[in-house]
């Protein structure tokens, strides 16, 4: 018999951490190096894990794939993988929302369209339930000019809803587009915050080199500061 997603625990409640990797350095996801190379994941695509479902198709993430052997290093991904691990980007529950026990149809429906493409079709969910609605049938109509009229009526329902549907595609497209720039730009930001605080630190740490220089660029800020007394 399949399993059914009643069948697997998604959340433990003993591993419930206070925050979760999101990404790591200049990666959009979380890179990993292995016995023989390194590989790459995006957190995201597993949060159900920590009982945060997604609520949405990832089409808004960057699922960027990193992958590397050893011995065929040549684009020198070892150094970037460890470099990336000195600069870690956690979320914590307020970021993450509300926690969940159900995943979201949309995401669910994306998951199915993924397999499908990947030749890995999904059989058709049914529910067996006690008690079967019965839908009236609608009354047959007694004259051509009336099975006419229904029919011309039928079409134009038809019409509208098609129309309705086409403009509501056209919304979502238009929002997913507006969504994934947006991420890509706050990415873009995030990564520049990343590269000037990592200027920064470097230039303090000259700085600090040089005798008596922490305790000058110290005395930049105002109030006491427990450096002054080294």
């Amino acid at each position: 018999m399949a399993l059914t997603p009643a069948d697997i625990v998604w959340f433990n409640l003993i591993i419930d951490p206070e925050v979760i990797i999101d990404r790591c350095g200049e990666f959009n996801n979380v890179p990993l190096l292995g016995t023989r190379g390194g590989i790459s994941y995006n957190p995201a695509l597993a949060r159900r894990q920590f009982g945060y479902p997604m609520k949405m198709s990832p089409l808004y993430l960057f699922l960027d794939n990193e992958f590397f052997f050893y011995k065929k290093d040549g684009a020198k991904k070892k150094a970037q993988f460890v470099k990336a691990w000195h600069s870690i980007i956690e979320m914590d529950k307020n970021q993450l929302g509300r926690k969940s026990n159900t995943a979201q149809e949309s995401y669910v429906q994306w998951v199915i369209n993924r397999a499908n493409k990947l030749k890995m079709p999904y059989p058709l969910q049914r529910f067996v339930t006690s008690t079967t609605l019965t839908i009236p049938s609608p009354l047959p109509p007694k004259t051509l000019e009336e099975s006419q009229e229904r029919e011309a009526t039928l079409i134009s329902e038809n019409a509208a809803w098609q129309g309705q549907y086409q403009e509501a595609v056209r919304e979502n497209d238009v929002l997913m587009g507006l969504l994934e720039q947006k991420a890509w730009e706050l990415c873009k930001k995030e990564q520049k915050i990343i590269e000037l605080v990592n200027v920064i630190q470097e230039k303090d740490a000259i700085l600090d080199r040089i005798p008596g220089g922490k305790k000058r660029r110290m005395d930049l800020f105002d109030g006491p500061h427990s450096d002054f007394e080294d």
